[in-house]
C-alpha cells in the first residue's frame, strides 16, 4: 500500500509539473521571440498533435518492453530541456511535446497496472494535470517564477522517481471472458467518442467570467476533482451508475448555466467523473496494453480539441445544442459500459 501511494503521489506531482512546464515553454518560446499571432497558433497546434497523437505509439513501444519508469524518466528530461532551448523555438517545443508524450505514457502505464482494474488510481494520476496547466499559464503571463526552476524541479521529481518508484507488475484483467471483436470495436467506439465528447465541451464553450483569476481557478479545481474523486466513487458505488448519473447531473448545468459560474463549475465537477472511468474500461479490455490505450485516449482528447483549433465556440445561443451534446455522451457511456459489464461479469 506504501508503494501504491509513493507511485500515485511522484507522478501526480510529476504530471503537475510537466504540464506546468509545457506551458511556460511554449509561452516563453512565442513571447521571447516575438513570434506573430498566426505562428503562435500553428506552434500551439503543433505542439498538441505530437503531444497527445503520438502517446499510442510510444505507449505501443513501452508496453512491448515493459519499462514505463524509464518512458517517465525520457518525458521529464526532455521537459526539463525544452526550457532550456526557449531562444530556439523549434527545438523547445519538440523536446516539450515529445517530453509530454513520454511522461503520460510512462506515468498512466505504471498508474494503471496500480489500479488493478480499478479507475481510482487512473484517476488520480491524471487529475493534477489540469492544475499545473493552470499553474503553468498564470507564471508564464506574469513572469512569476523563471523557467529555469521548472527544469530544476523536474531533475528533482526524476531523481524521486528513480528511488521511491518501481515497474509494476502486469495484472490479471478483470474481465472474465475473451471479448468478441465485434463487441470490443463497439464498447472503444462509444468510450471513445465519450471521452472526444468531453474534450470538445471542456474547450469549446465562451465563458465571459473565466477572466477572473479566482473563479478560472474554481473551475480548474472542480475539473481536476471530478476526475480525482470520479474514479473513487465509481469504483464504490458503480461504475455505469455513477457515470451516466454524473453526466445527467451536469448536462443542465453546464448548458443552462454558462453565465452561472456556480452553476457551471458544478457541473464540470461532474462531467469529469468519466474521465478515469472510460480510461481504465478500455485499458482492462486490452490486458498488458496500458501504454496503448492511454495513448489511444489521448488521441481522442486531440480529435474533441480539434474543432476549436478553427475557432469553433459555443455560447448562450448554443445552450440546447451542448445540453444535448452532453445527453449524446451520457447514451454513449451507457451503452458501452453496459456491453463492458456484460463481460467483465
Amino acid at each position: 500500500m506504501k508503494t501504491t501511494i509513493n507511485n500515485v503521489v511522484i507522478y501526480g506531482i510529476t504530471h503537475a509539473l510537466i504540464d506546468a512546464t509545457c506551458v511556460i515553454a511554449l509561452y516563453s518560446t512565442i513571447m521571447l521571440n516575438g513570434l506573430s499571432y498566426d505562428l503562435a497558433f500553428i506552434i500551439i497546434v503543433f505542439y498538441n498533435l505530437i503531444a497527445f497523437g503520438t502517446q499510442s505509439f510510444i505507449g505501443n513501444i513501452f508496453d512491448k518492453i515493459e519499462k514505463p519508469r524509464l518512458c517517465a524518466i525520457i518525458g521529464c528530461i526532455l521537459t526539463a530541456m525544452s526550457v532550456i532551448f526557449i531562444s530556439v523555438p523549434i527545438i523547445s517545443v519538440l523536446l516539450a511535446s515529445f517530453g509530454n508524450s513520454f511522461f503520460h505514457v510512462g506515468g498512466g502505464i505504471i498508474c494503471l497496472k496500480l489500479g488493478k482494474g480499478n479507475s481510482a488510481i487512473p484517476g488520480m494520476y491524471v487529475a493534477p494535470g489540469a492544475i499545473g496547466l493552470f499553474a503553468g499559464l498564470l507564471i508564464a503571463k506574469d513572469n512569476l517564477l523563471s523557467p529555469y526552476i521548472f527544469a530544476g524541479l523536474l531533475a528533482i521529481m526524476t531523481i524521486l522517481i528513480c528511488l521511491n518508484t518501481y515497474e509494476c507488475q502486469n495484472v490479471d484483467s478483470k474481465i472474465k471472458k475473451p471479448i468478441i471483436y465485434n463487441k470490443f470495436i463497439l464498447i472503444t467506439i462509444f468510450l471513445i467518442l465519450a471521452i472526444a465528447i468531453r474534450s470538445f465541451i471542456g474547450l469549446s464553450i465562451i465563458l465571459s467570467w473565466k477572466g477572473n483569476i479566482i473563479l478560472a481557478g474554481l473551475l480548474t479545481f472542480a475539473v481536476a476533482s471530478g476526475k480525482f474523486f470520479g474514479g473513487i466513487i465509481a469504483d464504490k458505488l458503480g461504475w455505469l451508475k455513477v457515470t451516466v448519473i454524473a453526466l445527467l447531473i451536469s448536462s443542465p448545468l453546464i448548458a443552462f448555466g454558462i453565465n452561472s459560474p456556480l452553476l457551471f463549475i458544478s457541473g464540470m465537477f461532474f462531467f469529469n467523473f468519466t474521465m478515469p472511468v472510460t480510461l481504465t474500461a478500455i485499458s482492462n479490455m486490452l490486458p498488458k496494453r496500458e501504454g496503448y490505450v492511454f495513448g489511444l485516449t489521448t488521441l481522442a482528447l486531440i480529435i474533441g480539441a480539434f474543432p476549436t483549433f478553427y475557432n469553433l465556440k459555443l455560447g448562450t445561443e448554443n445552450e440546447l445544442l451542448i445540453f444535448t451534446i452532453v445527453i449524446i455522451s451520457a447514451i454513449l457511456i451507457f451503452f458501452g459500459l453496459k456491453e463492458y459489464s456484460k463481460a467483465e461479469n
